[in-house]
């Protein structure tokens, strides 16, 4: 079985640079946040868990034809990276994608009926894509509460933080490996 998921990468070395450093901010508040490694940056479209190498195949091969080739038809979207937000009380903290937002939710929308009708996999329950990268996890447990309401204002301080181009001319089918040191991320090509 491979842990798997369908994502967007982020490749723009820049924008990376400055997700960083806001991220080593975040860290000398809460020592103890997981950040993303600047090599895993993605926006997940739809995550699948363990998955059969087979299913994974025609996973790749839709993806490939229907989303990349039919959807995207070579061309780059340009997006930005625009502001950090927060989800389920702080234990997730993340940064927001500006753009042609629709033209992500259509691509959604069609993974996710491409997987339902043909391999009968679940669609996931929110129907409406919000599209964000996760830069940041801080479990409840591991809370510096002596300098949390610092983090709490240094994320709602930076609502409007530009943080960069983010360019998109496909989904990729991803692998998840997960070790002591956090997860491995490679592509699955078939």
């Amino acid at each position: 079985m491979i842990r798997a998921f369908i994502a967007i990468e982020l490749k723009n070395k820049i924008t990376i640079e400055n997700i960083n450093s806001f991220s080593s901010r975040m860290k000398l508040n809460q020592p103890n946040i997981k950040l993303v490694k600047p090599e895993n940056l993605h926006m997940t479209v739809k995550f699948l868990g363990n998955i059969s190498e087979s299913l994974a195949s025609q996973i790749y091969n839709s993806l490939k034809q229907e989303i990349n080739e039919d959807m995207f038809k070579g061309k780059t979207f340009n997006y930005n990276l625009k502001g950090v937000g927060q989800f389920r009380k702080f234990s997730v903290i993340w940064v927001k994608l500006i753009g042609d937002i629709q033209f992500l939710q259509q691509v959604k929308v069609s993974i996710e009926n491409i997987l339902f009708e043909r391999m009968s996999i679940p669609r996931d329950k929110r129907p409406r894509f919000v599209p964000h990268l996760t830069i940041g996890r801080l479990k409840e447990g591991k809370i510096n509460y002596q300098t949390f309401s610092a983090l709490k204002n240094l994320v709602n301080e930076n609502k409007n933080l530009e943080l960069g181009p983010f360019t998109i001319n496909q989904v990729k089918l991803k692998k998840s490996d997960l070790t002591p040191k956090g997860p491995i991320y490679s592509d699955l090509v078939y």
